[in-house]
């Protein structure tokens, strides 16, 4: 039988965020444990590809509880772990890359969740909503380290910069070459809004 254990949110590029308990800003990997009882992690891993499965594997020992978070440093730091601050021995790519979480079975590795996430921006994450699933992942504006994920959308300010009422010879519209009336729409930030 499979545990309820997924990979739950991960943040690539982490340059504003969560510090590490050395201080610096790395990316990391969130598991969750959607069971109702704690789960030793003897005998799994993590891997930043899909050709090595055991790649790092979870200190003797470790364990998550029920319905907890567990995050994990992927900057390839080892020298830095501690009971409280696991880090594995590599480093998640920026942007683009993949997760694999696996488990020996019978001497072999059986993977037990993965992702794979492209374009995600620095300072944001990707990973499941709601947890414990793995048929929904997606970006996160809100990044969550050790709590539920937050799937609402980026907050968009836009303005009405300008407006005309009663236009009778300023500018026509140029679908139907009429004076209309106009509302102008302003983006002030830096990226495209859909409208």
């Amino acid at each position: 039988a499979y545990p309820e254990l997924w990979l739950s949110e991960v943040q690539p590029e982490n340059v504003t965020g969560l510090k590490d308990n050395a201080g610096d800003n790395d990316p990391w990997i969130e598991l969750y444990n959607g069971g109702d009882s704690a789960l030793s992690l003897d005998g799994f891993h993590l891997a930043n590809n899909y050709s090595s499965l055991s790649q790092w594997a979870f200190p003797a020992g470790t364990s998550i509880g029920a319905g907890e978070f567990l995050l994990v440093w992927a900057d390839n730091e080892l020298a830095e772990t501690t009971a409280a601050a696991l880090h594995a021995n590599f480093r998640l790519a920026p942007t683009n890359g993949s997760v694999v979480l696996s488990r020996q079975v019978n001497g072999a590795p059986q993977i037990v969740d993965y992702l794979t996430y492209a374009g995600v921006k620095a300072d944001r994450s990707y990973g499941a909503s709601p947890d414990g699933q793995s048929s929904y992942r997606q970006d996160f504006f809100y990044v969550t380290p050790g709590t539920t994920n937050n799937p609402a959308a980026e907050p968009v300010t836009l303005f009405i910069n300008e407006w005309m009422a009663a236009n009778a010879s300023f500018i026509r519209d140029p679908a139907d070459q009429d004076f209309d009336d106009w509302i102008e729409i302003y983006n002030p930030a830096t990226n495209t809004v859909d409208l």
